[in-house]
């Protein structure tokens, strides 16, 4: 028998589903209410102070959505009964005017329908579930017209103009009198067939010239001019609904005239349609076609104005304008559902089906070419994916200069181009994983973290690009816990400050799984899963970070609130020497009623709290009451609001707070001699009984913990760490003490058959840095 130590070097990389031999010392068997920091050890997590009710009813299956317009303003969108509401982070409710209805948020289930992208003033909100359609509106049509054109005058030469089957000639002099040199004027001579013609059709037809332009409509039916001269027909052009070449038009015409230009072997563009217009020839769009989107059924705004309030709108889109539905036809998404939308290199981007689109650049509500007669660099974007598998495309994340795009089993980049245009726009195939896309990916500093399908559970995945190969990666960071997170993930809440992951489970929806991560140049030194609870029945709708808050939307029977999280390392509450780890967390500002009858005081809550919760008042700074005394208090929870009452103290001049209790718990995986193995690494030590007798844990600024030893089949032993040190100047009576040092407490129990927990159920902090732990090592051989 030897007596041994060995040592768990830190509690940062929580919680491990893998066989217990094989999990690192640093990963515990249960991690609940914690969180683990590089820097501070594994602690009690940050309480979810109470911000406001937002909504005195429920929500069910809202679809919450958080604009973080800039640091002054931030505001959380709801979508519910067809309906939009618009608080800010405060919870005060915005004006939201709806002068277009609000027909398009009709969903039975708006958590899953709906998507949104915020840029600048503008939230994009896309309903998956409306059908995106042409407007009925169709292009303007002329009447029956042409024109003569008279393109230059000679002597002796014979002008004919036919319409309709009607001929009209007139042949100039030869030149021989200084009079005949007006007679050979292009004005001259078409006032000439002009009046020829205006003999012979009279008051069916309206017939004038316009300088040398002879320009004929017909009142019913169609127009057919034709023409010749004695010059080898280069004198005169007769010009109907087409014509063949831009040069074969006047400089002066009718205005709103209108003719397709069809071009021959020579042109390297479609037909395309010119117009005159203000003195000039101007492209514009075929007649009598559909010009237009519907916007009814086309992605909506929600706008912040200028005043502070907010308009929910349909958005106009921009008409097409040039061309026809060949040389300019509408999007790709036209007759199918948009499922989502995003915002990449100043174009606004929505996917649909198989296919890519993008407005032009820095015109985010057109998606139509500009001109017919050639692709600008600045046009409209719609490009499918091609794969041999049929690839719907789900979610569209920019990433590392391109955009990665996701499909269920498929995932595709946009390629790397210095300018992106309709000419170097190209999709890719990157990775192939069958992926869980309710939750839309989320992007933290170089990675895309990403949901995967494992049964009945689910998995996350890191996506990333090697910097050595430039290849696309995607390693699983649930690996280690692959039973983990349940399924029917709704949300990945993501912050690049505090190395963070928050995954919200339909299965789970009183709970956030949440993941710390630190990489030291290429080596990730921490990849911690931890669970935080609420009390049952609770529902977190929706998460968001906003620089180092974490901010919930939380439904619970008597409403919605909204509550905040601080990531932030080494947060206090105001006035105390440490954050208060209440959940609810309220101070004297934010409670109603505040009352004192000479014995005791009452206050109302903001919230009704729920049945088992355990309510605590925890006395503040700067008052006539130590700070951090937990006061004697009641709970009236019969109306519609809870009630507290504060035994013998006045408090309405005192600062305090009030919050509900969580507890947070650890459990050590199976503590085991390890060695070092001729492969490199450690290996479990399994030839020998290991006895253990006692454990010191370190920890730092700790004011309260509990050790819960539990021998197999036997009873729990408790050890109690108060935060009173004897001896310590920070000891002082009626005072909190905060504490650092080393807690020594006995286990006395086989290694495989003991279960060590850590928990903490007061207010107070704790943090925990390692631990080393004294056992007896009993084997009948030596190895070898």
């Amino acid at each position: 028998m030897s007596l041994i130590t060995s040592s768990i070097p830190n509690l940062v990389n929580g919680v491990s589903q893998q066989p217990k031999s094989l999990r690192l010392a640093s990963q515990g068997e249960l991690q609940e209410n914690g969180l683990s920091s590089i820097a501070e050890g594994l602690r009690k997590r940050p309480a979810f102070r109470h911000v406001a009710k937002m909504l005195g009813t429920q929500i069910g299956n809202a679809y919450v959505h958080v604009i973080n317009r800039d640091k002054s303003e931030r505001y959380v969108v709801t979508i519910y009964d067809g309906d939009i509401r618009v608080f800010d982070i405060y919870g005060y409710e915005m004006v939201v005017n709806k002068p277009d209805g609000v027909g398009y948020l009709s969903s039975s289930t708006p958590s899953e329908d709906f998507d949104t992208i915020t840029v600048a003033d503008y939230t994009f909100i896309v309903n998956k579930t409306v059908t995106a359609a042409k407007s009925s509106t169709l292009s303007p049509t002329r009447d029956n017209e042409a024109m003569i054109w008279i393109k230059q005058g000679a002597y002796g030469a014979t002008y004919t103009a036919t319409v309709n089957g009607t001929t009209a000639s007139y042949t100039t002099p030869d030149g021989g009198s200084s009079a005949d040199s007006t007679k050979i004027a292009t004005d001259y001579i078409a006032s000439q067939l002009e009046a020829d013609l205006d003999a012979a059709f009279g008051t069916a037809y309206t017939i004038y010239t316009v300088g040398s332009v002879i320009y004929i409509k017909r009142s019913s039916g169609s127009v057919t001019v034709s023409s010749e001269d004695s010059l080898g027909n280069t004198a005169i052009q007769a010009i109907g609904e087409k014509i063949q070449r831009f040069s074969e038009l006047p400089a002066t015409a009718v205005e709103g005239f209108e003719v397709e230009v069809t071009g021959d072997q020579s042109s390297n563009f479609d037909n395309y349609y010119v117009k005159y217009q203000d003195g000039v020839w101007v492209e514009t769009i075929k007649q009598g076609q559909e010009i237009g989107l519907d916007t009814s059924t086309m992605p909506h705004a929600l706008v912040r104005e200028a005043d502070g309030t907010f308009t929910f709108r349909e958005i106009t889109w921009e008409d097409r304008k040039v061309g026809d539905l060949n040389s300019n036809p509408f999007p790709s998404y036209i007759g199918m559902n948009i499922s989502g939308v995003f915002f990449h290199r100043n174009r606004l981007g929505v996917i649909s089906g198989e296919n890519v689109v993008m407005s032009k650049a820095g015109d985010f509500f057109n998606f139509f070419r500009g001109t017919a007669t050639q692709v600008l660099d600045d046009d409209p974007i719609d490009v499918g994916v091609s794969h041999v598998k049929v690839s719907i495309l789900r979610h569209a994340v920019p990433f590392n200069e391109t955009l990665l795009l996701f499909s269920d089993q498929t995932q595709f980049q946009l390629g790397r181009a210095n300018i992106l245009t309709p000419d170097t726009v190209s999709i890719n195939q990157t990775t192939e994983y069958e992926t869980s896309l309710r939750a839309k990916p989320g992007a933290a500093g170089r990675f895309v973290y990403f949901m995967v399908n494992r049964g009945g559970s689910s998995g996350v995945m890191e996506y990333y690009v090697d910097k050595s190969t430039e290849v696309q990666e995607a390693a699983d960071v649930t690996g280690h816990v692959p039973e983990y997170i349940p399924g029917d993930v709704f949300k990945i809440a993501s912050s690049s400050n505090e190395d963070a992951l928050v995954i919200l489970s339909e299965q789970e929806q009183n709970a956030a799984y949440v993941y710390r991560y630190y990489w030291s140049d290429q080596e990730k030194i921490q990849a911690s899963w931890s669970k935080w609870t609420i009390p049952e029945g609770d529902r977190i709708l929706n998460a968001e970070f906003i620089e180092s808050d974490l901010y919930a939307v939380i439904e619970r029977d008597d409403g919605v609130y909204l509550e905040v999280a601080s990531f932030e390392p080494g947060y206090k509450s105001p006035g105390m020497p440490s954050a208060v780890h209440l959940d609810r967390l309220l101070d004297e500002t934010q409670v109603s009623s505040l009352t004192f009858d000479g014995t005791d005081t009452t206050f109302t809550l903001p919230y009704k709290i729920g049945s088992g919760q355990e309510l605590v008042v925890v006395a503040g700074d700067g008052g006539n009451i130590k700070k951090g005394v937990v006061l004697k208090s009641s709970v009236d929870n019969s109306g519609t609001e809870t009630v507290v009452t504060v035994s013998g103290k006045d408090l309405t001049s005192e600062a305090f707070f009030v919050g509900t209790r969580y507890t947070f718990r650890y459990r050590f995986s199976q503590l085991a001699l390890r060695e070092s193995s001729d492969g490199g690494g450690q290996s479990t030590v399994n030839s020998g009984r290991t006895q253990v007798r006692k454990m010191n844990l370190q920890f730092s600024e700790a004011g309260y913990f509990k050790i819960e030893v539990t021998p197999f089949r036997r009873q729990t032993y408790e050890y109690v760490f108060s935060g009173r040190v004897l001896g310590s100047a920070r000891n002082l009576i009626g005072d909190i003490s905060i504490e650092d040092g080393t807690f020594p407490f006995p286990i006395m129990a086989r290694n495989t058959e003991v279960t060590i927990d850590i928990t903490n159920d007061s207010y107070l902090p704790a943090s925990f840095l390692s631990a080393e732990w004294e056992a007896y090592f009993t084997t009948r051989s030596k190895r070898i």
